[in-house]
């Protein structure tokens, strides 16, 4: 008997071969990149929750391609993916019935690579291949029952200086500690306007606000990308957010009718670099941006799945009115990968942003019966990613449309990284020394077969219906 979900099964092994794509060719301006596979695919399912699922992979203009020449550019045919799946918002439907949305990319296309020795300390890196990338927002049009593509897209801006994916420098706040290299493993400068986008929404006014995971940051920018303010922690954000752990900020982002920003941070903080793997919650911050008042909200970790409390992972959260959300929550746990959606209500949850251990620590100490009085929130799942098909790690974004959802993936600029040599295939036994890796060690970007996919997902009836009276 087969292994794969029934969807799966009911797609067959050639539109399977197809879902798992490969790297585009540079075109001509302005053409399309031809699709590994299926532009659009309808699945109807017999699921409780969800009536069908369409499929598309998100088609890229040549234009919206990074020209690449580096030492792996013949691996990649030149250029690199434009990857607007860190975050998605609905915009709106056209006349036409297509629906339009507002994708974000993260920091550009990098991978993970071996420590860096520093006057003897190993420190974290990461290998950026495009490091004069400036992170963007895309608008992304779906044609029902035919295709999705990147329209355009709009670059960040501080002042009118581009914004950089490079890391921000030691000292400044949102500084993960990371040294930034180029592809041949030489150090890249640091960067005083550094941003890792992850989700976003519009507001009345047609602003666009953005988080990240440096900061993390909550940033206001116009609809030019001209950033207009900026939250970070201790400036404007509770401070205890700068304890997050490095690259695991500000995940999902939602914005509710009464114009409340809901920020949720990704995994557990790790307070004086000890809390990581024992605090039982992940923070969600509640910041009105006419008054900046703030609260926060307990999300408890399911240990049940998770064997580490830090391997959980929040995704992106958006509202379904004032106080009710749906959340992606992700990550590798003892049953297998999880993506899934949970639905949650903060009406009756607790404000803990006062709240401390009875010793006076910040609440990530606490113990179990120590947090048995605080309310936290209390999630509710509404539809398992995996059971309906999803082969992708990163759900990142996540979009209420009208009879359902949309969810799309964050497939890394369609790139990954390898290392290898005498002590094998593990980052951690080599370190990079003056630009090359010890031990006979080599490290090679490849294309990572994975395209960009957006879901529509069609419920069996209002979401609202969803929630337990």
């Amino acid at each position: 008997m087969s292994h794969l979900p029934p969807p799966l099964r009911l797609l067959g092994l050639a539109t399977l071969a197809a879902l798992a794509g490969c790297a585009l060719s540079p075109r001509a301006p302005d053409a399309l990149d031809p699709l590994q596979g299926k532009a659009f695919e309808h699945v109807p399912l017999t699921h409780p929750v969800v009536a069908s699922v369409d499929r598309y992979e998100v088609r890229l203009p040549a234009r919206e391609r990074l020209p690449y020449t580096g030492k792996f550019a013949s691996a990649f045919g030149g250029s690199l993916p434009y990857a607007p799946g860190s975050g998605l918002s609905f915009n709106k439907t056209e006349a036409d019935g297509s629906l339009l949305f507002w994708g974000i990319g993260d920091r550009g296309p990098n991978g993970d690579s071996p420590d860096v020795d520093v006057h003897g300390r190993r420190q974290a890196s990461k290998v950026f291949l495009a490091p004069d990338f400036v992170p963007r927002i895309a608008e992304i049009r779906v044609r029902p029952g035919q295709q999705a593509e990147v329209v355009r897209s709009i670059p960040l801006n501080y002042g009118g200086t581009p914004a950089s994916g490079l890391p921000l420098k030691p000292g400044q706040t949102g500084s993960t500690g990371e040294i930034a290299l180029d592809d041949r493993l030489r150090p890249l400068p640091f960067s005083a306007v550094g941003i890792d986008p992850e989700s976003l929404r519009t507001d009345r006014a047609g602003h666009f606000w953005i988080v990240d995971e440096y900061g993390p940051f909550l940033t206001e920018a116009d609809a030019r990308g001209n950033v207009l303010r900026q939250y970070a922690p201790g400036k404007g954000l509770p401070a205890i957010l700068a304890s997050r752990q490095p690259n695991r900020g500000f995940e999902g982002l939602a914005i509710t009718p009464s114009g409340r920003l809901y920020a949720a941070v990704q995994s557990t903080l790790d307070v004086d670099g000890k809390t990581r793997n024992s605090a039982r919650f992940i923070r969600l911050l509640e910041l009105d941006p006419a008054t900046g008042a703030t609260r926060q909200f307990a999300w408890p970790v399911d240990f049940d799945h998770f064997a580490r409390a830090g391997d959980e992972k929040l995704g992106d959260i958006v509202a379904i009115d004032d106080t009710r959300f749906a959340v992606i929550d992700q990550g590798m746990g003892r049953k297998g990968m999880r993506n899934a959606i949970y639905l949650i209500d903060i009406a009756a949850a607790d404000d803990i942003s006062a709240l401390n251990t009875p010793a006076g620590k910040p609440l990530e100490y606490a113990t179990a019966g120590e947090l048995a009085g605080v309310r936290m929130l209390r999630p509710r799942p509404l539809v398992d990613l995996r059971e309906l098909g999803w082969t992708a790690e990163k759900s990142e974004g996540l979009a209420l449309i009208p009879g359902g959802f949309a969810v799309i993936n964050d497939n890394d600029f369609g790139l990954s990284t390898k290392v290898s040599g005498s002590k094998g295939e593990k980052a951690s036994a080599y370190t990079v020394r003056d630009g090359r890796l010890d031990n006979d060690g080599e490290l090679s970007v490849v294309p990572n077969g994975e395209p960009t996919t957006l879901w529509l997902i069609r419920l069996r009836r209002p979401i609202a219906e969803s929630f337990v009276k």
